[in-house]
């Protein structure tokens, strides 16, 4: 009997989804799991066992950072988002054998992950790499347009398609009224992101269009549309939110949220802060208590939301990373619903109320900063620009 390691899925996979590593082996056998050539975890077993490595991997991440490159078409995911894993397991005898696979922090629901694995599937093959349909990083939709509003846009997360003789690879995006289109080329094989705002300023200065509808392009077929990508007018409102979030593939994404905006302040009645000082004066104690901090609660109306936004929503509440992005701050924040009725079959949009409670709580309540701090501002810059400031 020889050793022998598969590993499921293969290439590719999410940590919050079971990575698992089957190893027969003919007598004790001791495993070793790397991350990025960095030894993470030992252990040891025998005859037919099977290792499920992920929530190992999920350990090794770190905070996610939105993508770098402000103003490019093509900004940069920084490398916590996916770490080279090795998984190298020898018996007693000193045979070796190694099985590795790129662990992405994400992970896609239940019942997806046991379709795919009976089929022998994995998502990255059906989606991520399937360069024929929708490839993005998204929640927003699985169908083959992404549709957001002109506030909610958010670079798009990709893998940059390898291209056979390319050192670089490359999609393009067509404008679909009059099929101009422009090109963004990068590293084959690299976590990027699409950045919208970029590709419509890009398509203004290049071809004086002011453009809404993108049909991205299968960059192994020529001619052949991949998928859609359709920015929407932003619902008129008096009061409007966002709330820019880590979604469930591990990407930043953001929400417009249109309706009312309510402040809740809570002081926590904190016993163990008041005490009783002497007072000389009156010769008697007198209370007294240490500076408290106070929380603030947010309560939000999403506004009227169809069925595929109801469920992006549900992706936002179950995030590890919140930011309620109001006009004046951004707050990080952990969001939650009291109740979330609504009609199985949509025949109106629907709203409902979010509340999004601060990580911190705050003692100090000094006057926010200003761009221009604590001088007078001025009318005109210092420096000559032909647009008025």
């Amino acid at each position: 009997m020889s050793l022998i390691t598969n590993i499921y899925p293969q290439d590719y996979a999410f940590t919050r989804n079971p990575i698992l590593v089957s190893v027969s082996a003919p007598t004790l056998a001791t495993y070793k799991v790397y991350a990025n050539n960095s030894l993470v975890f030992t252990g040891k077993g025998s005859g037919n066992f099977t290792v499920n490595i992920s929530e190992i991997l999920e350990t090794v991440f770190g905070e996610t950072n939105p993508p770098v490159g402000n103003g490019m078409l093509l900004m940069f995911v920084q490398f916590n988002n996916y770490v080279y894993a090795t998984f190298e397991v020898t018996t007693d005898g000193e045979d070796t054998e190694t099985v590795s696979v790129m662990a992405w922090k994400g992970g896609i629901n239940k019942n997806d992950y046991r379709s795919l694995r009976n089929q022998g599937l994995s998502i990255f093959g059906v989606k991520f790499r399937n360069y024929s349909g929708n490839f993005f990083f998204t929640t927003r939709t699985y169908g083959w347009t992404v549709s957001m509003k002109e506030t909610e846009l958010e670079p798009l997360a990709f893998i940059m398609p390898v291209i056979p003789g390319e050192e670089n690879g490359y999609i393009r995006i067509r404008e679909t009224v009059t099929a101009r289109w422009i090109q963004v080329s990068g590293a084959a094989g690299a976590l990027v992101a699409l950045n919208m705002e970029a590709v419509r300023k890009e398509f203004f200065t290049r071809y004086g269009i002011l453009a809404n509808l993108f049909d991205v392009m299968d960059p192994y077929h020529s001619g052949r549309v991949a998928c859609r990508i359709a920015i929407e007018e932003a619902d008129n409102a008096a009061e409007r939110c966002a709330v820019r979030f880590l979604n469930s593939f591990g990407v930043y994404e953001r929400i417009d949220l249109v309706g009312k905006t309510t402040v809740s302040t809570i002081q926590d009645d904190d016993e163990d802060g008041t005490f009783k000082k002497y007072d000389e004066v009156t010769d008697s104690f007198v209370k007294s208590r240490t500076r408290t901090a106070i929380g603030q609660v947010y309560k939000v109306k999403t506004g009227p939301k169809r069925t595929e936004e109801l469920n992006f929503i549900m992706d936002m509440l179950a995030s590890d990373s919140v930011y309620l992005v109001l006009p004046d701050s951004e707050i990080k924040v952990i969001p939650s619903v009291e109740s979330n009725t609504h009609a199985y079959r949509q025949t109106e949009p629907e709203s409902m109320e979010i509340t999004f409670t601060p990580v911190e709580e705050e003692s100090n309540f000094s006057a926010a900063a200003t761009k221009f701090g604590s001088t007078r501002p001025r009318i005109f810059t210092s420096k000559f620009s032909e647009q008025f400031n």
